[in-house]
């Protein structure tokens, strides 16, 4: 669940998605071998599926989860590749770059896509610190660190179009207060991606945020509502390789472009919506 709006939402005050022209130039699929962590189900997934679909020699797909991910692998036999990876763990993140240039040297594209979502009213959150932690060191700092690591590696393939997307969330614009930590962590990705953007705009690097809204995936517990994964992943994709540097969808959309009183509107909507409590 990366943001709890639904189709019932206000109507946004854009299109679907970004109907904006893009500001770099399209990225051709055939020569795009990209990485993708959490890539063995819900999002994570479903872009793995559209590189596919553009082109992708093949995808690298990495998760905590081995079964999900041989199954993954399994469906797309020569095309998908996994390994056991833990974006939540620093010696993880370090083994899996060694192990890319030993196993895939042909990867220039890493997509940071792993998160986890814990639900609860903030006051009564009984959570250790070791459990809340592991909110902040999957979906902030395992981004970080990959992405300092996976830079210098991209920089040598001067050749080369290499990209480093970022997937944050409508809640980094519009906070969920039943999800306080999910959504700063996501606000830290987005603030993040704006500062190396800019810092690797001369290079043959692109980076790229995309701005998933609530998407009917297990993120979060399993739900029913949002947008359907297939038709988000598409949208999204079509923009990416377009060269947008930004994407949302819908709710996303709306809230990444929004105003400071448009945002704070939606958080009001979003919160009663889904009657939030407050003390």
């Amino acid at each position: 669940m990366s943001s709890p709006a639904s189709s019932s939402s206000p109507a946004p005050a854009t299109n679907a998605v970004n109907d904006t022209p893009p500001t770099t130039m399209p990225l051709d699929g055939s020569k795009i071998t990209p990485i993708v962590t959490g890539g063995g189900s819900g999002i994570g997934l479903g872009l793995v599926k559209e590189f596919l679909k553009y082109g992708s020699p093949k995808v690298i797909i990495t998760g905590r989860r081995e079964h999900v991910l041989k199954e993954a692998a399994d469906a797309h036999p020569g095309k998908i590749f996994y390994k056991v990876s833990d974006a939540g763990s620093a010696s993880d993140r370090e083994e899996l770059l060694a192990w890319v240039k030993e196993n895939h040297p042909d990867c220039n594209a890493l997509v940071n896509n792993a998160g986890i979502q814990r639900l609860y009213a903030p006051v009564e959150d009984q959570g250790s610190w070791e459990e809340r932690s592991k909110e902040i060191e999957i979906n902030f700092s395992g981004v970080v660190h990959l992405t300092t690591m996976f830079i210098p590696y991209f920089l040598e393939k001067k050749d080369e179009t290499c990209m480093l997307a970022n997937v944050s969330s409508g809640l980094a614009f519009v906070p969920y207060t039943y999800a306080p930590v999910y959504s700063a962590t996501k606000a830290a990705v987005h603030s993040y991606t704006m500062a190396m953007r800019y810092s690797l705009q001369s290079t043959n690097v692109r980076m790229v945020e995309i701005v998933p809204p609530a998407v009917k995936t297990n993120l979060g517990g399993s739900h029913d509502f949002g947008e359907d994964l297939e038709e988000y992943c598409s949208e999204t994709m079509k923009l990416v390789m377009a060269g947008h540097p930004e994407v949302g969808f819908r709710f996303s959309e709306k809230a990444r472009l929004g105003d400071r009183a448009t945002t704070d509107g939606m958080m009001d909507f979003v919160s009663s919506t889904m009657k939030t409590p407050t003390y």
